[in-house]
């Protein structure tokens, strides 16, 4: 097998506390705790890998931001002097000197927080019966996925809150992720008249247009495999899609390019999310049912490796950038 050298940073919810592990040795460099009274919603790095931020939901209603440091792959814990809305989606911006927060409440209402000076503007106000399911950031937009009880909207918002567009999905979005060369990817799941895939829009532009679609499941062939396409992991070249489908335990590898399904790769155990780990062909998969981590090579579908059961790790991980650490 080939060498697989990187670092990542794991949560583990059993312990409170955030590792960075080692992946080739499985050495724990360094480990940080944190308060008991904080759960982690989520964990992104900065472009170079310097500093991590983590959501945090509060058991007294009062949530915060965790900044992580990392410098000669050790660790030191921040928590930024400010209390923040429910984190339930969080993504990160940089652009200008400048980085800058986006978090999403259950409701879908959307708020910019600015990690110079710690000002928070609400965005959006909360819309009728939706939930969010997923953020993503583009140069000049930000996009936000909610399920709603006809479906799902896939909306754009400018960096003032004003709505951009707007495009409606029928069937039920799982998440939202964005290449960087400006597509998006959003996994859905059926309703009762849908069934299930996954549709790229070409978020560059100005204006929106219809998605290409890839189905997975026929409306109509109410007993085919379930998928429950949940996540994408995006090659460096824009080129290739993972997705994960959750409940066929399995990965489907989507040429971005054509727009179809080049291979289904069959796990055999049920994983949540997937970080392709730089230079090498394979990927660490986390499960929300079992909270563990997988090695998995991707040209075959193999998994390699499972973690040991004695920690129970949140899905939410990040894989370090060592070429600008």
């Amino acid at each position: 097998m080939q060498a697989i050298n990187y670092k990542m940073i794991v949560i583990d919810s059993e312990s409170h506390s955030l590792l960075l592990i080692d992946g080739e040795t499985n050495e724990i460099l360094s480990e940080l705790s944190y308060p008991r009274e904080y759960t982690p919603t989520d964990i992104v790095l900065n472009k170079d890998s310097s500093i991590a931020y983590v959501p945090t939901v509060g058991t007294k209603k009062e949530h915060v931001i965790f900044k992580i440091s990392i410098k000669d792959f050790k660790m030191s814990l921040d928590i930024l002097p400010i209390t923040v809305p429910y984190p339930f989606q969080f993504a990160l911006e940089e652009r200008e000197n400048k980085s800058s927060a986006y978090i999403a409440e259950p409701n879908g209402s959307l708020y910019r927080v600015d990690l110079g000076n710690f000002n928070i503007t609400k965005l959006a106000l909360p819309l009728n019966k939706v939930s969010c399911v997923g953020l993503a950031t583009s140069n000049n937009l930000i996009f936000s996925a909610f399920e709603h009880s006809a479906g799902g909207t896939l909306t754009a918002f400018d960096y003032e809150g004003s709505i951009s567009f707007q495009y409606d999905i029928p069937s039920i979005p799982t998440n939202i992720v964005i290449t960087k060369k400006g597509k998006l990817i959003i996994p859905f799941t059926n309703t009762a008249f849908t069934g299930e895939g996954i549709a790229i829009f070409e978020a560059a532009l100005d204006v929106v247009k219809a998605p290409k679609v890839i189905t997975l499941q026929c409306p109509s062939c109410p007993n085919a495999l379930s998928f429950y396409p949940c996540h994408a992991a995006i090659t460096p070249n824009d080129k290739t899609a993972y997705i994960v489908a959750e409940d066929s335990a399995s990965i489907l590898v989507v040429d971005l390019d054509l727009g179809i399904i080049k291979d289904r790769l069959v796990i055999g155990r049920s994983i949540s999310r997937l970080y392709l780990i730089a230079d090498t062909s394979f990927a660490i998969a986390t499960s929300y049912l079992f909270s563990d981590l997988c090695l998995i090579d991707l040209r075959n579908g193999q998994l390699t490796a499972t973690s040991s059961n004695d920690r129970q790790f949140l899905s939410s991980i990040a894989i370090l950038n060592e070429k600008t650490i």
